[in-house]
């Protein structure tokens, strides 16, 4: 079920593939010196701490996530889609020198860098 937001029309999501690729990176861009932690609440409840995105499809986002109480990044791969996603926490990471936070490609550099 995805949220449905006041004045938005039905299936429009609050964060989408464009917000993944573009808008994110903005948002953390001023601070790639610094780790950063991202969060991830879904409608049903569960949070995950994001690691590493892996892909950004159209309709879902494929990442993995740190386990519960711990700073390992999880072998398993979550696909969510976006739909699910109603709202994110983007913070420092402060603690633990072995968590560093997640890690993405921005898209727009590694294709700019791919058609040279």
């Amino acid at each position: 079920m995805a949220v449905q937001l006041i004045g938005g029309s039905g299936g429009d999501v609050p964060f989408n593939r464009t917000f993944f690729n573009v808008t994110l990176a903005d948002l953390v861009e001023p601070k790639k010196e610094q780790a950063q932690k991202l969060t991830l609440y879904l409608v049903d409840g569960t949070t995950l701490d994001v690691c590493r995105i892996e892909d950004m499809a159209d309709t879902y986002l494929a990442l993995r996530a740190y386990g519960p109480g711990t700073d390992a990044c999880d072998t398993t791969l979550h696909l969510i889609p976006y739909g699910m996603i109603y709202r994110l926490e983007i913070s420092q990471h402060l603690s633990s020198a072995d968590r560093m936070g997640f890690s993405w490609t921005d898209r727009r550099k590694s294709t700019a860098a791919r058609k040279k």
